[in-house]
């Protein structure tokens, strides 16, 4: 069984190029899922936020748009969600970077929100060192690779070199925002030294490079999960090897 934190925005507002803000946070269908697949496979999952504010919910999330005009899909992602009560009362992720807490892997969902806070959380890029140092798991989603961007050690940033994705400029461009933001997540990313790798827009899209795991959008995520959820039981199964059965 596998210790896996969550780490979810705060952020409510996207601020953009001319000034105006819009509404953000985190996207529910990129939380849903891989909560429910990690659980599966009988890991325990924390949450936690940038000075554990509640995780702020994008509702655009909910669009009949994003679920094929279909109510009955929405109704069911409202009630799954509803059952993730820890989002509301989230772990601050300053405080687990300062007790020196460990996890076995952690999962950045997006939604436009990481840009805001996670993208400059010393605190995240703390605790993906640490994971990264202990043999973890990395996972993020579409816009939540923008919680990797402080992982830099002497100025440099732990994932140069790495293939990655996140939500591409072409899907950016669908969604009528990629002229709009201060910045395009994949660029920035880019610029940090990471190879990035693109499926088709809206298309499932996965990327594994090492201990990172990264999802290009929504339809993205439950293969995500899965890769990640498989490896780190086997990996629990590597460790009861080592020390025998019982594994103390």
């Amino acid at each position: 069984m596998a210790k896996v934190l969550f780490i979810l925005t705060a952020a409510s507002e996207l601020p953009l190029k001319d000034g105006t803000r819009i509404p953000t946070g985190f996207w529910a269908q990129e939380l849903v899922p891989p909560h429910h697949i990690f659980l599966e496979h009988g890991h325990t999952i924390d949450i936690a936020t940038p000075k554990g504010k509640p995780a702020v919910l994008d509702e655009n999330c909910f669009s009949p748009a994003f679920h094929n005009q279909d109510a009955g899909r929405i109704a069911n992602l409202r009630e799954q969600l509803s059952g993730i009560e820890a989002w509301h009362t989230p772990l601050s992720l300053e405080r687990l970077a300062l007790t020196g807490t460990r996890y076995d892997a952690l999962f950045f969902p997006g939604g436009h929100g990481p840009m805001v806070d996670l993208i400059t959380s010393a605190a995240a890029g703390n605790l993906v060192k640490r994971t990264l140092a202990g043999g973890g798991l990395i996972g993020a989603v579409c816009h939540g690779p923008a919680g990797l961007v402080t992982a830099q050690q002497d100025g440099h940033w732990l994932f140069a070199g790495y293939q990655l994705t996140c939500f591409s400029p072409q899907e950016e461009q669908h969604a009528g925002l990629a002229d709009a933001l201060p910045f395009l997540l994949a660029e920035r990313l880019a610029s940090l030294g990471g190879e990035l790798r693109f499926g088709a827009p809206g298309g499932e899209h996965v990327v594994i490079d090492r201990q990172l795991h990264t999802g290009q959008n929504p339809a993205s995520v439950e293969k995500l999960a899965f890769a990640m959820a498989r490896r780190l039981k086997k990996m629990g199964s590597l460790d009861k090897d080592v020390c025998g059965t019982p594994c103390a």
